[in-house]
């Protein structure tokens, strides 16, 4: 229904907002695959970029140097193969580790002075990608890097692990550890650090998720203990909001309805998820229908953000007014500073004029969550002379330290989603 300013006779129509399926290519969520390279394999495997696949985890087995320094020649092949997938368009989920066979025992340094080592010498390059670096994964240390099977874990070494990274990195690559409880390990109550969140390679496979919960009998014990999955989402959940939540989907023990593995996958704000592992389940996935839909293209699609604009509400007066209602659907978050571009042109040939951007962050927008967002524009090259005359308005979301489009999950032009006219 048309608003009017009467004084002016111009209104607005808000347009017909139609929600797309399939796969769009979105940075910084969805599915990855994974590149093994070992420093003494003379050729490296090529990365490619799969439809709908803006991820990547990137897996650098730096075993052969264990009780060594990293030279020189092995630093800039690990920094020619990131730029190799950033030249592609990927977002990093990084892991450098001792072992990728599961000797993490064997193949880790003897002394610990050597792990701390390796990470400072490593940090000039993480902090060189750090801007490509989706999430950086383990402390280097375990069976293929996952933080266990490791005499690098107990208490006296993790949190000067944790803070070792943290500081060589000078704080701009998000670290995620294995468990909850390993967080807390190292950090007392009350002295918590931001930063650091939690990746889970053993989702689902069983009522613990491998270990990485307590049983759901446990409930919330000592700080340094395991917790059950409700207690240690509640602790998470802040930590989550920061530093994106992933891994591995394995087999549950017993077979889950699709509607229970979605309620499990929204708690955990699940943003990024293996897409071939575990194949066995991963196909299962793909053979079940859900809303319409194989449950594997349901779950790809709302892994991390997945944007819809619900309302909007325009006025012309002095300026142009626009409210819009926006729609977190996905599991999780975006995790970087988004703008929402306003664009307008006087009709579907005109040249778009950018006409500011709305207040706010969809950065903030959680999963599940609904926010509105404002913002007040100038006129002045939009005028509506003629009784007829119409003014498209749309939106584009920006990511704002590369400019890469997000797009919304809704049927977009060319230029953006239009979101209504303004008529006189």
């Amino acid at each position: 229904m048309l608003s009017f300013i009467k004084a002016l006779g111009v209104g607005f129509q808000p347009a017909g907002l139609i929600e797309v399926t399939g796969s769009l290519d979105q940075p910084g969520r969805g599915w990855y695959r994974i590149y093994t390279y070992r420093l003494e394999e003379e050729a490296w495997e090529e990365p490619v970029r799969y439809p709908g696949e803006s991820l990547a985890l990137t897996l650098f087995n730096i075993g052969a140097c264990k009780d060594e320094d990293l030279g020189r020649e092995v630093l800039d092949r690990i920094d020619q193969m990131l730029q190799h997938f950033e030249m592609l368009g990927f977002d990093l989920i990084l892991r450098i580790c001792y072992d990728t066979e599961g000797k993490g025992m064997v193949r880790e340094p003897s002394l610990f002075s050597q792990v701390k080592k390796h990470i400072a010498q490593l940090a000039p390059i993480l902090k060189k990608h750090a801007n490509h670096i989706y999430v950086y994964q383990g402390l280097l240390v375990g069976s293929w890097g996952e933080m266990h099977e490791s005499k690098f874990l107990l208490p006296q070494y993790l949190k000067e692990l944790m803070e070792t990274f943290l500081r060589e990195t000078d704080g701009k690559v998000k670290l995620s550890v294995r468990k909850p409880v390993q967080y807390r390990i190292a950090f007392s109550e009350g002295q918590e650090r931001r930063q650091i969140g939690f990746f889970n390679d053993g989702m689902l496979g069983s009522g613990t998720h491998l270990g990485t919960f307590a049983p759901e009998t446990a409930g919330r014990g000592n700080w340094k203990e395991p917790w059950s999955q409700e207690e240690e989402i509640r602790f998470m959940a802040p930590l989550i909001d920061e530093v994106p939540y992933g891994g591995e989907v394995l087999m549950p023990p017993m077979p889950l309805a699709p509607e229970n593995i979605l309620e499990t996958l929204r708690s955990l704000r699940v943003s990024y998820l293996n897409s071939t592992h575990d194949a066995a389940l991963l196909s299962e996935w793909k053979r079940t229908s859900f809303e319409g839909m194989p449950f594997f293209t349901y779950v790809g699609e709302h892994l991390g953000y997945r944007f819809l604009v619900r309302s909007v509400q325009g006025k012309w007066g002095k300026n142009m007014e626009l409210t819009v209602t926006i729609e977190n659907s996905g599991f999780g978050s975006c995790y970087e500073d988004v703008d929402t571009v306003i664009l307008g042109r006087t009709d579907e040939y005109a040249a778009l004029v950018t006409l500011g951007t709305l207040n706010g962050n969809l950065k903030d927008l959680h999963g599940g969550k609904t926010g509105s967002y404002s913002g007040t524009f100038r006129t002045e090259s939009l005028t509506l002379r003629d009784k007829g005359a119409r003014l498209q308005i749309l939106a584009l979301l920006r990511r704002k330290r590369d400019g890469r489009t997000i797009h919304f999950a809704q049927q977009e032009t060319e230029c953006g989603l239009l979101l209504g006219y303004f008529t006189k």
